[in-house]
């Protein structure tokens, strides 16, 4: 019973992931959105080694990776907007 529950589990996230990946525009938008947050993290965690080690370019270099995430979030979020507003 229990093999059959992850075979039937399998079969259900193969087709949702099938779902979200034949479209295209879906599939791009989350790359942006995870490129954006992974800017943003990789800064955070650079800014606070800075930090930690006392090297104020390490944490200068991570306080502009995060912005450029942060940026890249809100241009994300104004293209979405934009595109919602042209499908009206």
């Amino acid at each position: 019973m229990k093999n059959f529950l992850l075979g039937v589990s399998l079969v259900a996230n193969a087709g949702l992931a099938y779902l979200l990946l034949k479209d295209e525009d879906a599939v791009k938008d989350l790359r942006e959105k995870a490129d954006a947050i992974t800017d943003q993290l990789s800064g955070k965690a650079q800014e606070i080694k800075g930090d930690w080690s006392g090297d104020k370019m390490d944490s200068l270099k991570g306080n502009f990776t995060e912005a450029k995430g942060k940026v890249k979030e809100g241009l994300n979020k104004f293209k979405n907007q934009a595109d919602a507003a042209d499908a009206e």
